[in-house]
């Protein structure tokens, strides 16, 4: 009754503070929880006698994307699809989804009522993860939880919780250990951490097809990727900057060094594009969005979608990249080409740095003004690149493996 009573009081704290929408959606989400787990635990009852089915559950940062996504396009490759059920379980509400999926391909989203997919988790042998953890309810179960970045200067400590139910770790290797233990609040050492590779780094050794091209048909002599970690989340409080951007990036302040960037552009034949992250509100974008210029183009989780474009084959074709705390700068680093890190609000941070020594990590041009910034565009141009050797030093010591063999060793790994 306790419980019930202090659930209650909760909710309606909520709902004074997010609104009764929020509310509503807490209530569904509560509702949708519970039954879910009677099913589960129905399911398990009557089949907890049986050997587990060959079916892979898996969940990625933004559906199909980074880790989740690289590792999927590696079974259906290999046609693993015809020996495995191959689940996902989407963050996207199913009609986003394309409905022709291959051969034994399912697809739920993570938050919807659905006996049969509460079946298969309940009878799945992996399950391999990015962010959004499903929890295995059988001890002969294996889950992996592959992470979708590869490390972030961000201090992100306590901000995500993940359960004990998770069988192996990946990292990037024994050197980045001891932080990735701290970021997780895991112990270390610790056994369940593996190093095998990232699967989304495998692409960086492939052949594709030029991902810029689905974004433009014009010829430019160099293009620039800019990718911020997100400040303020979409659709919640959080906010990880004391600084406030009218243009909802770092930098920018004004309509007036937009058109002198995009001059700048211009004139030496660089295209710049703006990835956001997924989970920034977009509301703080719409400027930035307005007075972009041709050379500027900006990209969100929905164009990306539109555009079928996947990031690390977008990191590929790149000349150079723009990054702040980003993990996205420490997979940039295995394709050596220059990079930047805009550290203008790095005293804003309302949680700091994850790591005490900082400037072993920032092995690149610091970006702290415009000025900094049109520096840096006018040496990617001019073909210089000054961090070359600091960039190859920490590439070794974070990345055990530099090839395109990560899904083929999880795969062994995981013995399917």
């Amino acid at each position: 009754m306790k419980k019930m009573i202090d659930n209650t009081r909760r909710l309606f704290d909520e709902a004074k503070k997010f609104g009764i929408l929020y509310a509503v959606e807490h209530i569904k989400g509560f509702t949708y929880n519970t039954f879910s787990r009677m099913e589960k635990f129905i399911i398990l009852t009557a089949t907890k006698k049986k050997p587990l089915k060959d079916v892979i559950i898996i969940e990625s940062h933004n559906d199909f994307d980074c880790n989740g996504g690289a590792f999927y396009n590696y079974l259906i490759e290999k046609m693993w699809n015809k020996k495995y059920t191959i689940v996902w379980l989407t963050r996207n509400k199913r009609k986003k989804v394309s409905t022709k999926m291959p051969e034994n391909v399912k697809v739920y989203w993570v938050n919807s009522p659905s006996i049969l997919k509460n079946y298969y988790i309940v009878r799945a042998k992996y399950f391999t993860t990015d962010g959004h953890v499903t929890k295995k309810v059988r001890e002969d179960q294996v889950s992996m939880f592959f992470d979708h970045g590869t490390f972030s200067l961000k201090n992100a400590k306590n901000f995500m919780n993940l359960p004990e139910t998770i069988d192996y770790y990946l990292t990037a290797s024994a050197n980045f250990d001891p932080i990735y233990c701290e970021e997780r609040s895991l112990p270390y050492p610790n056994p369940k951490l593996v190093h095998l590779g990232y699967p989304m780094h495998d692409v960086f050794y492939q052949d594709t097809p030029c991902e810029i091209r689905k974004i433009t048909n014009k010829t430019y002599d160099k293009v620039i990727l800019w990718m911020p970690t997100f400040r303020k989340l979409a659709g919640a409080e959080r906010n990880d900057s004391n600084a406030s951007y009218p243009y909802g990036i770092p930098l920018l302040m004004f309509q007036e060094q937009i058109e002198d960037l995009q001059n700048l552009l211009e004139k030496l034949n660089v295209l710049l594009i703006i990835k956001i992250h997924p989970m920034q509100d977009l509301e703080t974008i719409q400027l930035l969005m307005k007075h972009a210029g041709d050379n500027i183009v900006i990209l969100t989780a929905d164009t990306v979608k539109e555009l079928d474009i996947d990031n690390y084959r977008l990191l590929k074709d790149a000349d150079a990249l723009i990054s702040d705390y980003s993990s996205i700068a420490y997979s940039f680093i295995l394709l050596d080409r220059p990079l930047a890190f805009v550290l203008c609000d790095v005293e804003e941070m309302k949680h700091g740095l994850c790591v005490d020594n900082p400037e072993f990590f920032l092995t690149g041009s610091h970006i702290y003004t415009m000025s900094d910034l049109f520096g840096f565009i006018q040496e990617v141009k001019e073909g210089r690149d000054q961090y070359r050797e600091d960039r190859r030093r920490l590439c070794d010591w974070l990345h055990e493996y530099q090839d395109g063999s990560s899904c083929e060793r999880i795969v062994k790994f995981l013995n399917m």
